[in-house]
């Protein structure tokens, strides 16, 4: 399988990167080498950026995305990113839109415009959990819809970085996007690794910087923690048998009113050092932080993706591409589709066949061939798996497969969508899912049964009716 190629945007100091490649041991633990190769990575921060090509064979080079003239950069089948989410705001406008407060809200739309220049395959971005609830909850959803309207279907989930072995709790919104239905009803989220076995900040901790006064609070800070109002903050001690709480690039002014995590040590309250906040975001001991100053690494640090989680997710988006049968993730056609993925209406389609319309052949089970001998059947279920290679909402027909006779008759697809294999019926379970096409019989395509290649599972095919009379006449 080649390589998928990769344009990276506000890649920072390479959190995202890094786990999109692999090839990196964290916590004793292997991170194999994945099957992408990044051709272009931008950000406007040359000290990010100085840290990030100290750290990988190919450069980033400093730029405002704004400037990129797309048409010059590589292809690219992926692009990722975390895009700087503070200044989104929804205008007050009939329809309303996604406005920005300041210029930081408009980098989203590079982002919107490249996929929508480019046409690559896939893209992932990151942002954080306030993203879900961030104008009264209507932020979000017309991020998604602005990258519904340049052609992609997407998904998305929060993850927390603890559920994928990082001793951080860290909860991120990760969406992944899709041009193709096909890659989209593939993709399924990585599972968790670590749910219930959560890696612990001590993992993190290095022992020598306990001996160094320079990572400990002042006397003064201390006095000014315990005069402060009651309702402030008093310090954010770590447990080390626990994940650490969400680092940020806040680190390097990290107070003790603050909501950042810091360490009590021997009575004394200390700050994470650079080195400690990179393992507790799963950069691997390798990973060159040298060349910049305390202050810097803390922001670069704060602000990456937490590599291990980030390879998880390509991982998983790796598998997508080199699955060739994939089942149809049933809850997450009902999801996007929840009353029916298809409802085709009208006569037109029962007094007129449509030859340039799909139609599905699906193989019948022998306790129900009665039904389809005598046009009598209004309902198909499908197994518990069906082929996400059929574009379910590009299909108009039904021909039933009997076993020994082949096809004949045909049927219109009048609604399909996500039910249960014995709707209504006193044992049906709930949670056995099935594709329902609740169909209608039209007539006898041929005057007798004839045999036809199931090519799909050796249950399901779909065709054009053009080709498929095309493929009778030929046999």
């Amino acid at each position: 399988m080649a390589r998928l190629k990769v344009a990276s945007f506000f890649c920072g100091c390479g959190g995202m990167d890094l786990g999109l490649l692999g090839n990196f041991d964290y916590l004793d633990k292997k991170y194999s080498k994945l099957n992408y190769e990044i051709v272009y990575a931008v950000d406007n921060d040359p000290y990010c950026t100085q840290m990030y090509n100290l750290n990988f064979e190919h450069k980033c080079i400093v730029k405002d995305v704004r400037d990129i003239e797309l048409n010059q950069i590589p292809d690219f089948d992926l692009l990722i990113g975390g895009f700087p989410c503070q200044s989104f705001s929804i205008s007050a406008q009939n329809p309303p839109r996604l406005g920005y407060k300041d210029e930081r809200g408009m980098l989203f739309f590079e982002m919107v415009k490249a996929l929508r220049e480019k046409r690559p395959r896939f893209f992932i971005a990151e942002n954080v959990k306030g993203l879900l609830s961030a104008n009264n909850k209507k932020a979000f959803p017309m991020i998604l819809d602005k990258f519904r309207e340049v052609g992609y279907k997407v998904k998305y989930q929060l993850l927390n970085s603890s559920d994928y072995g990082v001793p951080q709790k860290r909860e991120r919104v990760i969406i992944v996007g899709f041009r193709d239905e096909e890659d989209y009803f593939k993709f399924r989220f990585p599972i968790a690794t670590t749910k219930k076995n959560k890696i612990p900040l001590r993992t993190a901790i290095d022992s020598e910087a306990d001996e160094n006064e320079k990572w400990f609070f002042s006397e003064k800070a201390v006095e000014g923690l315990f005069a402060s109002n009651e309702k402030m903050n008093k310090g954010r001690v770590q447990s080390l048998d626990e994940p650490c709480n969400t680092i940020s690039s806040h680190l390097a002014k990290v107070s003790l009113n603050s909501t950042d995590p810091v360490l009590f040590v021997n009575g004394r309250y200390r700050r994470l050092t650079p080195r400690e906040c990179a393992r507790v975001q799963s950069f691997p001991e390798d990973f060159d932080l040298s060349l910049l100053s305390d202050g810097r690494k803390y922001k670069a640090i704060g602000n990456a993706v937490p590599p291990v989680m980030m390879w998880h997710i390509s991982k998983a988006l790796q598998e997508t591409v080199s699955k060739a049968n994939v089942g149809i993730d049933f809850n997450a056609v009902h999801n996007v589709y929840p009353n029916s993925i298809i409802a085709n209406e009208g006569d037109l389609f029962r007094d007129n066949i449509q030859m340039d319309k799909r139609v599905l052949i699906g193989f019948i089970k022998a306790d129900n061939v009665d039904y389809y001998l005598d046009g009598s059947a209004k309902i198909y279920y499908t197994g518990k798996r069906f082929p996400s290679t059929v574009a379910l909402n590009k299909l108009f027909y039904f021909m039933p497969y009997i076993k020994g006779k082949g096809i004949r008759d045909l049927y219109l697809i009048k609604i399909a969508r996500i039910g249960t294999r014995k709707e209504g019926q006193p044992e049906n379970d709930p949670n056995d899912f099935r594709l329902v096409f609740e169909i209608e019989y039209i007539n006898q395509l041929f005057d007798d049964f004839q045999p036809v290649k199931l090519e799909i599972w050796r249950a399901f095919t779909d065709t054009t009716m053009t080709n498929l009379v095309s493929m009778i006449k030929n046999n």
